[in-house]
């Protein structure tokens, strides 16, 4: 080998070795639902992952459900400013993870002047063709789990992690325990899940096990008038009961990324 070659050849082992060094770009978490994250709990997952090795973007928009953040189709197109959906799955890249939480805007409408956001009940594969008043084209409405469903299946055709969220319980009480979603969203959300083969955060379970440990009235200031949305402190809390979720998830890497 000529002097020359042999200069090239050990330029090539050194760049070769420094670039097995270089760390790739982190993964990104996308958090997607309806105003319960967008304005709630997922203003303050910072606080509980390492942003240093995870990104964390914010993509809830609120008053969508899972029909009508899957579709794009919007009452108010300002809402829509990131894209919802489908920008979602057009920023994702192989190791991003996504936590998708709807179910409080699902039970609405399926056809009106207002929203046009309802899905229909349960995970089945019924289907119903309806005029959207705001696309003003004809649009097949499917369940709340298929919806689901899809997103967590474009979700791993790109190589992402897709975990499902029960939605929030709301702040309605009866014999003094806070009332639990076990027969609809809750319900529908977990065997969406499994379905899907996907992760399950049962974030309905979770807050609700807390709330009846601290109570009616102490649970009253994590929420706003509507008993719906949560106060600061309110999402401060059920970020921290999310992060306890991951954390639940033996087998779901993020929460490697856990402070």
């Amino acid at each position: 080998m000529t002097p020359t070659r042999l200069f090239f050849y050990a330029i090539g082992l050194c760049c070769l070795t420094f670039f097995s060094f270089i760390k790739k770009d982190k993964p990104t978490l996308f958090l997607v639902g309806d105003s319960t994250v967008s304005g709630g709990w997922g203003r303050f997952m910072h606080q509980h992952l390492d942003t240093n090795q995870i990104s964390i973007t914010n993509r809830a928009v609120s008053g969508t459900s899972s029909r009508s953040y899957y579709t794009g189709v919007i009452h108010d197109q300002s809402l829509a400013k990131y894209g919802m959906w489908a920008k979602v799955i057009k920023d994702l890249k192989k190791g991003d993870y996504v936590l998708i939480q709807f179910g409080h805007n699902d039970d609405s409408p399926v056809v009106d002047t207002l929203r046009a956001r309802g899905s229909l009940p349960g995970i089945g594969q019924d289907s119903l063709v309806v005029n959207n008043h705001f696309s003003h084209a004809k649009e097949t409405v499917h369940t709340y789990g298929w919806y689901l469903a899809q997103m967590v299946k474009e979700v791993k055709k790109k190589g992402g992690i897709a975990v499902i969220c029960s939605p929030i319980p709301k702040d309605k009480w009866k014999d003094g325990k806070v009332m639990r979603n076990d027969e609809l969203y809750g319900k529908w959300s977990k065997e969406a899940a499994l379905k899907a083969n996907t992760y399950f955060i049962h974030l309905n379970h979770l807050l609700a096990d807390k709330y009846d440990q601290e109570g009616e009235k102490q649970i009253s200031t994590h929420f706003t008038a509507d008993h719906v949305h949560p106060t600061t402190p309110g999402s401060i809390f059920m970020a921290s009961v999310v992060a306890e979720g991951i954390r639940a998830n033996k087998d779901l890497k993020l929460g490697q990324y856990l402070k």
